[in-house]
């Protein structure tokens, strides 16, 4: 009884672990903060539309995000090479921290909101017809 037990029960709760893993399509647009994005935790990232003030970040799970800065943040594209951004001491992406742009080293700009996203337009995953954002 006890070795058809084990293996019942690991059959049982493997579907919830996978999707605990899967992030639900009803969660696009939740507002949220990113764990352990020090130390790489972001691994790329892509300039919203021009102006906008909106960039998209991917972090090491692969899942994206919707990062809405604070003022002007560099009047344009961001420079895919040329972003840094703070964290927490816990190594959180939040909306305590900043973000700092290649072109314009001096401005810093704060993190007005954070929301969990589809891929963006350019990007494998994202929705069709969506086209990239000008740089």
């Amino acid at each position: 009884m006890r070795r058809l037990f084990v293996p019942a029960l690991v059959v049982a709760l493997l579907p919830a672990a996978v999707t605990a893993q899967t992030p639900a399509a009803t969660d696009t647009g939740k507002e949220t903060s990113i764990p352990f994005a020090s130390n790489g935790g972001l691994i790329n990232w892509q300039s919203g539309p021009p102006d906008s003030g909106i960039i998209y970040v991917q972090d090491r799970t692969l899942r994206w995000y919707k990062v809405t800065l604070s003022g002007p943040c560099g009047q344009g594209a961001i420079d895919p090479l040329g972003l840094t951004y703070t964290t927490d001491p816990t190594g959180t992406f939040d909306q305590f921290s900043q973000v700092r742009i290649g072109r314009f080293p001096d401005q810093t700009c704060g993190v007005a909101s954070i929301r969990t996203s589809g891929a963006p337009p350019g990007q494998p995953g994202a929705a069709k017809g969506a086209k990239p954002a000008d740089r």
